[in-house]
Order: structure tokens, then sequence, then C-alpha cells
């Protein structure tokens, strides 16, 4: 196939050559066997340059010299030999090609790949980067694994591991889509691509079917174009992999973290360990989606999922889960093993963890979060004290008590059981710190005193609006009994009744009127004052 992508490439160039001469008229033969007449322009470091016309436009092609089996002209000299002797040859000259003539290096990148399908080709066309990298100059890029679509899984799992694991060797390396370089067939041109756009080095890779249908093969080289003493250096590694256990396989024995220092050119001994220690967690949960922590830090990753650890000791782990302010969670303990992969199964289930706070001495106000406490701030309680958790983790509480400095604890809130905080407060013995506090809690008293005015005003304006109606109905009757007085048929002692009971009616109103426009100027004088001072 290579051959004929060769031989295709060299027939396509030169089917209808210009008239007019510009080399050495010349019988080509490759080492297919394939035929073509051309023009010969000459040799130089060990590649032949033949030119001729496409679509009426002189186009000159380079291709190596091993890749012909001879090349002579109409009097059958042998050109190819004799111009490697001088590298040129004097009855033709490329400088005296015309000014307007195109000159296109046209590359069978195809006929120069070997049996491996990581070799590299010699020369490319250099395809722009992605427009979402903006420049790969001086970076390291990592080319995602090819892989076939029942590897996918496999090869994004391995991309993952391989990029952090190179991260962790020092190397800061950025990921690049192979779809993203437009006018790139295969990842020879992408390596060429990169080396053209300046790209410190470049990791390619894929997968494929080992010898033994039970084993996979992974191939991996790493490109260096910054080297100025190896320029474009390649280390090319493989390792093996069961197909059945496949991630397991590759994180058992240091496997890929040797084969990472490997491809990075460093020297690995089978008998060692390349990282001593290293050791990875698999965890799954019932149900999955599970937030997995460590004891004492922030969370890892939900579940299911797979993580590297240095830690050789016990590492207490925790799962949870948090929905419509139910929290279901459970823990477990493991000793990673160094090298090799540690899996995990866990349940969960309803948890009701609780967050407990001591203080010594007691009564000290405590306060949610980090944020500055200001006269205006709330507690959320008093110690000893304690709290539902909705959200383990990390948590920081703030606690304060006149006479004592203010303390702020960070602590790692369980989601599986009681969490407790003892703190022994410390007093205040510089006067400074004294007066300062004393300012700050006068300031906060006097909020206090005016949001309690405030709500104290709400019973007295309450009360005023009440008494004011009751006189209203008072004022009603007493108006009722007055209409019935103005009647002509009235007198006598009914008359003299109606009289006192008019009279009575409006006594009464004027005293709840009284009463009730007292409270309502006492609320409305409690109000404003509690404002001022809340404000």
């Amino acid at each position: 196939m290579k051959k004929f992508i060769l031989s295709f490439v060299l027939f396509w160039a030169f089917a209808t050559y210009a008239d007019e001469l510009q080399g050495v008229r010349a019988t080509v033969e490759l080492v297919t066997g394939a035929k073509q007449t051309a023009q010969f322009l000459g040799i130089q470091n060990d590649t032949v340059s033949l030119g001729g016309s496409i679509k009426g436009q002189f186009t000159i092609v380079r291709i190596p010299a091993t890749r012909f089996k001879s090349i002579t002209d109409e009097q059958g000299a042998d050109l190819l030999h004799a111009a490697s002797s001088n590298q040129t040859v004097d009855s033709v000259r490329t400088d005296s090609i015309p000014a307007d003539t195109t000159t296109r290096d046209t590359i069978a990148r195809n006929a120069t790949l070997q049996d491996s399908p990581l070799q590299d080709t010699t020369d490319a066309i250099a395809a722009p980067i992605p427009t979402y990298l903006d420049s790969v100059e001086g970076k390291h890029i990592y080319i995602p694994l090819e892989r076939r679509s029942s590897d996918s899984a496999l090869a994004e799992q391995l991309d993952h591991l391989m990029t952090k694991l190179i991260k962790e060797s020092g190397t800061p390396v950025t990921v690049a889509r192979p779809d993203a370089f437009a006018n790139c067939p295969d990842i020879a041109c992408i390596r060429d691509s990169l080396s053209a756009h300046k790209a410190a080095s470049a990791y390619t890779g894929r997968i494929t079917a080992a010898r033994t249908p039970d084993s996979l093969a992974v191939q991996a080289s790493h490109f260096v174009f910054d080297d100025s003493t190896v320029k474009g250096a390649k280390t090319s590694v493989q390792m093996n992999l069961s197909a059945i256990r496949s991630l397991s396989d590759a994180m058992a024995n240091n496997k890929l973290q040797n084969f990472i220092k490997a491809l990075q050119g460093e020297k690995v001994s089978p008998s060692k360990p390349a990282v001593s220690g290293k050791s990875y967690i698999h965890i799954e949960t019932d149900p999955e989606g599970a937030n997995i922590a460590i004891h004492g830090k922030e969370d890892i990753c939900k579940s299911p999922c797979t993580f590297a650890t240095a830690d050789t000791g016990k590492i207490v782990l925790y799962a949870y889960w948090n929905v419509n302010r139910q929290l279901w969670s459970t823990k477990s303990a493991v000793r990673p093993i160094p090298g090799d992969t540690t899996k995990l199964s866990l349940k969960l289930k309803k948890a009701k963890p609780e967050l407990r706070i001591t203080t010594i001495p007691s009564g000290a106000e405590i306060y949610a979060g980090s944020s500055p406490i200001t006269p205006k701030s709330e507690p959320i309680g008093y110690s000893p004290n304690k709290f539902t958790i909705f959200e383990p983790g990390l948590s920081t509480v703030q606690i304060r008590k006149v006479g004592y400095r203010d303390t702020l604890v960070t602590v790692f809130a369980s989601p599986t059981e009681i969490t407790d905080i003892d703190v022994t407060l410390t007093p205040i013995t510089n006067l400074q710190e004294q007066i300062v506090q004393d300012e700050w809690e006068s300031i906060r008293k006097r909020h206090r005193l005016g949001k309690t005015l405030m709500g104290t005003s709400i019973a007295p304006l309450l009360l005023g609006a009440l008494f004011t109606y009751l006189a209203s109905l008072d004022y009603d009757d007493a108006d009722a009994v007055k209409n019935e007085l103005e009647r002509p048929a009235s007198g006598g002692k009914n008359y003299q009744k109606k009289i006192e009971e008019n009279r009575d009616l409006v006594d009464k109103g004027d005293r709840k009127m009284i009463i009730g426009g007292s409270l309502i100027g006492a609320g409305a004088i409690l109000l404003g004052v509690g404002f001022i001072l809340n404000f």
C-alpha cells in the first residue's frame, strides 16, 4: 500500500510536464519497479529534486534518494549515482527557475512509514495549530491515544492517568485533540506540525491488538523538538496489558509509572519500582455518584473513580450523598498496597451526623463561616451546643466571648458521626485589645437595643390601633342613640335613659381613644428611637 501511494504521487506529478525544459530530461525508476519520465534537477542532502508541470504550473517534487532504483538521461548516463557523488548537476541550477514559478515540496508521507505504526516521517506540511491552543511554542503537547471503538473507555482512562503522571514528573503537558489539526490525516503530520510551530515536545500513541487475543498493546512515542543536540529526538515504548483487566494490569507493580518514565527517556530497572510506594484506590458505591473524601481533606472525586496516593499507612475514606436535606454516607479504612490497586465497594446508608462544640469557659457565641464578624452579626448558638451537618467536609466556625480573643476553627466534619470541637479560649491581657473589644461591644449593644426597641414598638402600636377601633365603635353606638332622641315621638322616662346611654357611650369612646392614641404614640417613639440606634 505504501509503495502504491508513492508511485501514485510520482505518476500524478509528472502525468503532463512542460515542453520548456528546466532540467535534464530523464527516466526515473522507483524501487517498486514503476517508471516515469521527468526533469531531473539534482540531488541535495540525499534528496532527489524532480520537476514537471501540474495544471500548467511548474512544480518541484523532492523524494528521498533511497526510493529510486535508477535515474538515467536520454543518453543512458547514470544520473543518480553521478549526482550523489557531486551532490549537484552542472547542467542544471535550481536558481535558474524563474521567480514567478511556484515550487511545491510534495511529500508522500505514507511512503516513508516503516512497519511500526509509530515511526515518523522525514518531512510534512505544517498544518495550523488548533485555535483553542492559541500557541504551542515551548509547550509539551499530549495527543490522546489512537484506539479502536471497543477500547475507547480504556483509552480515556489511560489518557487521564498518563497526563497526570507526566505532570507529576514535572512536565506541564497540554492535551490537544487530533481532529483539531486542520489538513492532518495522521499523527505523523500532527507531530511535524507541532515541530514546525516550535512545540517543546509531543506525546503520541495508540492501543492495538497484541499477538495474543487476550492482550492489548499500548504503544507510545515522545518526540523532543527543543533539544539543540538531538533535534527531533524520539523515544518509543510499548507495554502489553490484559484485555480483561487492562486498567488493573496497567497500575499493578508500577507498570504504568515505569512506562511513563521510559517514555521520557529515563532508565527503569525492571527489578525496582519506578515510584516507591505509589498506589491506586478504586472505589465503587451504591448508589453511584457519591462524593469521596479522605479524612481531613477536601473531596477527591465522585464514584466510581480511581485515584493515586503516595500514602502507605491506613487511610480513612468517606463516601456521602446529600439529597433533599437527607445525608446518606459510610466510611471505610484501607491500607494501600504500594504499586498495586486496592478496590473498595461501599454501600451508603442514612446518617445524621452532628458537629458538637464545647468551649472553656462556656457561654461563647458561635458564628458559622469565616466571614468577618460585625456588630450586626448574629450567632447560630452558644457553647456548648451541637448542630446537624448537611454539608460534610472542611467546616469553619468562629467563637467569640467578651474578655477573650476571637478564635477561628477549621475542622473536618465527618459525614457519618459526631465531630467534636473542644476549644480553650485565650483571655485578653493587652489593654489596647480590651479597649477595642469594649468599643465593639458598645456598638453591638446599641444595635441590639435598637432592634429590641423596634421589636417592642409592635405591641403598643397594635394595642393602640385596637383601642382606637373600639372607640370608633362606641362613637357609632352613641350616634345611633342620638338619632333616636331626635325623633318627635320621643320623651318621658325613656327619653332620659337614652340621654344617659348616649353620654356613657361618648365617655367610653373618649377613654378608649385616649388610651389608643397614647399607645400608638409610645409605639411610634420606640420605633423611631430603635431605628436611630440600629442604623
